[in-house]
């Protein structure tokens, strides 16, 4: 899925000047918001007017490129979208050959035209399901395995099979953490190696089996559902008949991660708010998972020498006879109705609420609430805050560092992904279960069910056989609003709207480049000197090894501490 990410984000076209905003230099750093000057206003592309496609006795075609890329116009034009080989796409008529394509241009329904060089007729009937098939037994379309190894070392990749054999240099190198979707094993050489999906090569020996993704899901909202309401954030929460008013006050019960509370009233005690809740339902069954890891929570308490009884250990047996619950505001993910926000246009019916102070999404239709639930935001890179049209979605995309970016990842198939601003998505995380907290590259991150929900509800869907797709209009496309409840000022711009600023990203990879072949040059001439680096400023020292950015500083508010 690695050429739909390239082909999706170099076909982008450039944000376009619009007055009056003037070109000028502008240095991106990652976790730091863009000043207003440095934003661009988005223009809509130049296009000319699209032609009525001529009749034709083709009713079908069949993908015949690895990764087809579907058009706006039929010729050289922005796409709107990807088609996986193999798939049979339903056709409206065609267009002569032109610029870009020597064959004839098919427009296909329900929008976009692909050229004949990718694709060929058939008397097969179009493709009637969505590329990818959610696994048996799982949550995911895929089965993951992750790297393993010591922090130190690493595991070959390979491109493909005859790679290996032949002994060609990895294509790369995974570092523990990295994961791979995998869809058989072979034996070579005496070793058992894992095939990706996407044909790519690595050793068995090195890898661990995944599950099946979180099992957690939010809920649909109706008139029915009380709001404001929350979700318990840690393991175990404590609650009071009262609030405490000074200092440590023994708990008189606790609730469980995950349990829903309705909000009925609230408090502040000094600067601490207090919540008056009822139990809304109880926390979902625990998993496998979980099961493990109380399990060793357990047996770490009863060899501690110092462990001392938990005294809301009973769990929440005395919640019931309580006259009042009350428990702090930080132990819980609140859900609150937000109304329709002054940066998203009147007429923008579908929007997204992610809520980066207390960690969860809620989805809008028509200004009510339909579906809420929990997320992890960006934690060492926080989540650019702002208000973003949906500008991509990718079934499947597999995510890794920029050219730019010095610290490697490699994390494959990422599935269900709904881009709204450059690199940063929505998209199911397959890695974790720890959503309420932030957790994230940057991306927001939701449980494999969930991000299949918000990728499935963003209009326009994605037609049978489609493995991308691009809105039509990027300005009629479902809005994202990302915001900070715990800010004073919780409405922020951090970051343009749209795909990736291709001038911006050159920029940035020409700026890591020279800090890198700094210090490559003060490396060199420290191992010259003995292993003494010559003093800055003296002959032979080089240029500082950052480019010379603005003092720009992060931001203080930034949400709690990874896609």
């Amino acid at each position: 899925m690695r050429f739909v990410a390239v082909a999706l984000l170099l076909a982008a076209p450039l944000v376009a000047d619009a007055k009056p905003w003037k070109p000028h230099e502008i240095h991106v750093i990652p976790g730091v918001p863009l000043k207003p000057d440095d934003i661009k206003p988005y223009v809509p592309p130049n296009l000319a007017p699209e032609p009525a496609p001529e009749p034709s006795d083709v009713k079908v075609v069949e993908v015949t490129a690895p990764e087809a890329v579907i058009e706006i116009r039929p010729w050289l034009s922005p796409m709107v979208g990807n088609a996986v080989k193999g798939a049979r796409l339903p056709v409206k008529g065609t267009a002569k050959a032109s610029h870009g394509c020597s064959r004839p241009w098919y427009a296909l329904e329900p929008f976009g035209w692909i050229c004949g060089h990718e694709a060929r007729p058939t008397n097969e009937p179009a493709t009637t399901e969505q590329v990818l098939k959610v696994r048996e037994g799982s949550r995911l379309p895929f089965q993951y395995v992750m790297v393993l190894v010591k922090d130190e070392e690493k595991s070959p990749m390979w491109t493909t099979l005859d790679d290996l054999k032949n002994g060609a240099e990895p294509e790369r190198l995974l570092k523990k953490g990295d994961t791979v979707a995998i869809e058989k094993s072979i034996a070579w050489d005496g070793q058992k190696y894992w095939i990706s999906v996407d044909g790519k090569v690595t050793p068995a020996a090195h890898t661990a089996m995944m599950g099946g993704g979180a099992e957690w899901h939010g809920i649909d909202l109706d008139d029915k559902t009380p709001l404001p309401f929350g979700w318990v954030t840690p393991d175990k929460a404590n609650v009071y008949a009262a609030p405490p008013e000074n200092g440590r006050v023994k708990p008189d019960a606790a609730l469980e991660r995950r349990t829903r509370v309705a909000i009925v009233d609230e408090r502040m005690v000094g600067k601490k708010k207090w919540l008056k809740v009822t139990v809304a339902a109880p926390p979902p069954a625990p998993t496998f998972g979980d099961i493990m890891a109380e399990n060793a929570k357990k047996k770490a308490a009863a060899t501690a020498t110092d462990a001392t009884p938990d005294p809301a250990a009973a769990g929440n047996s005395t919640v019931a006879s309580m006259p009042e619950i009350w428990i702090s505001a930080d132990a819980v993910n609140e859900v609150r109705l937000l109304e329709h926000p002054k940066t998203v246009p009147a007429d923008i019916t579908k929007w997204i609420d992610v809520d980066l102070g207390e960690q969860v999404l809620v989805t809008y239709e028509n200004d009510k609430p339909t579906f809420a639930t929990l997320i992890s935001s960006g934690r060492a890179i926080p989540t650019p805050m702002g208000t973003y049209p949906v500008w991509a979605k990718v079934s499947a995309i597999t995510m890794k560092n920029q050219p730019y970016e010095d610290k490697p990842y490699y994390v494959n198939k990422v599935p269900w992904s709904t881009f709204f601003q450059w690199h940063n998505a929505i998209h199911g995380a397959y890695w974790h279960d720890r959503f309420g907290v932030s957790k994230s590259h940057g991306c927001v991150n939701a449980s494999p069910l969930d991000a299949r929900h918000v990728f499935e509800w963003v209009t326009p869907p994605l037609p049978p056989g489609w493995t991308g797709l691009r809105p039509l209009e990027l300005l009629k496309s479902p809005y994202v609003v990302v915001r900070n409840s715990h800010m004073k000022k919780q409405f922020r711009q951090d970051r343009p709207i749209g795909p990736p600023d291709r001038g911006l990203e050159a920029q940035r990879l020409e700026e890591a480049d020279a800090a890198r072949a700094a210090a490559a040059a003060q490396a060199a001439q420290a191992s010259a000197n003995g292993g003494t680096p010559p003093a800055p400023g003296t002959p032979g020292a080089p240029a500082p090894a950052t480019p010379d950015v603005p003092s720009v500083a992060a931001p203080s508010t930034a949400p709690p501490v990874k896609p």
